[in-house]
């Protein structure tokens, strides 16, 4: 039976996800540096920007990945390319959203993932979910739609793209579940350098992608493809083992709000009126129905041991 971490091993956790939340709230300012031209260098498109960090953060795990990947024989091949799939709608949307509207709608927006796995669950789990989640996570969608009557019928095509990035986001979470036999390693390396192709292969397809960029854009992207993006999974994993999951959920929370603080330190945007509404509904929805389901498997827990 593993042992309870100690209260010094619980400090450590909880200081590595607030250096993860940090890491991750870095994205806004660096996708708006990176799409921005330059005196060296055209702007680097979504896409380019999805496919070089991923196949940059995916070198950091294919090492420990490739020692352990035999478990992929536990999974059926659907679930791994459904995880890829999800794991590119999610990080490629995010990425082009937050290219063309503001940092802070785009990070908002792709917390919006609790409603696609209470949506998801049913279909894809045979997992059903409470009624009483459902109207908390009602919440959320009222946010939503602060933020897309605010906004001005043009910018609405940037916004959708977001909400298909929390669509991917919630749609990963429930895929995961799929993969819980296999090493976590090679589903994370399996997922990186999975999604970096997958939009490489699409940059044909997009107006303005391809993959030159210059030497400062190349160093950006490695620096963000393996310590802003990569990195801090790791450390997440290895505070997972020091902090329980729902108080760690809730502690990266904190990346949704640094983010717009960030992009207007660094970058001059403003968060725009109707996010600065809508936001915080869905953030306090979000965390609402991480206290719930934490509630909900904790008493489920307590009757499998009775």
């Amino acid at each position: 039976m593993p042992t309870a971490p100690t209260p010094r091993d619980a400090h450590l956790g909880v200081t590595a996800l607030i250096a993860c939340a940090l890491l991750w709230s870095l994205n806004g300012p660096m996708i708006k540096l990176l799409s921005t031209p330059a005196g060296d260098g055209a702007a680097v498109s979504g896409i380019t920007i999805a496919c070089y960090r991923s196949l940059f953060g995916g070198a950091l795990f294919v090492p420990a990945a490739l020692r352990r990947i035999r478990t992929l024989r536990a999974t059926r091949p659907a679930w791994v390319i459904g995880s890829i799939t999800t794991f590119t709608l999610m990080t490629a949307c995010f990425v082009i959203a937050t290219t063309q509207t503001a940092a802070s709608s785009a990070i908002i927006l792709q917390y919006t993932s609790p409603v696609f796995v209470f949506l998801l669950s049913p279909i894809l789990l045979r997992e059903r979910p409470r009624g009483v989640e459902g109207l908390v996570l009602l919440l959320a969608m009222a946010g939503v739609a602060v933020i897309f009557l605010g906004h001005e019928r043009g910018a609405l095509g940037p916004l959708l793209v977001a909400v298909l990035s929390g669509v991917g986001y919630g749609a990963l979470t429930v895929t995961l579940r799929g993969l819980r036999p296999v090493d976590p390693s090679v589903v994370v390396a399996l997922n990186f350098v999975g999604s970096g192709l997958v939009c490489a292969a699409l940059m044909p397809l997009m107006t303005g992608a391809h993959l030159a960029v210059s030497p400062r854009q190349f160093g950006v992207l490695a620096f963000m493809g393996v310590v802003q993006f990569a990195w801090p999974y790791r450390l997440f994993s290895w505070a997972l083992q020091r902090v329980e999951a729902h108080r760690a959920a809730l502690i990266v929370l904190i990346e949704a709000v640094l983010n717009p603080i960030w992009t207007y330190l660094l970058v001059g945007e403003p968060v725009p009126a109707p996010t600065l509404w809508g936001g915080p509904l869905i953030l306090l929805s979000v965390v609402g129905w991480m206290l719930m389901t934490w509630r909900r498997d904790a008493a489920q827990r307590g009757r499998d041991r009775a």
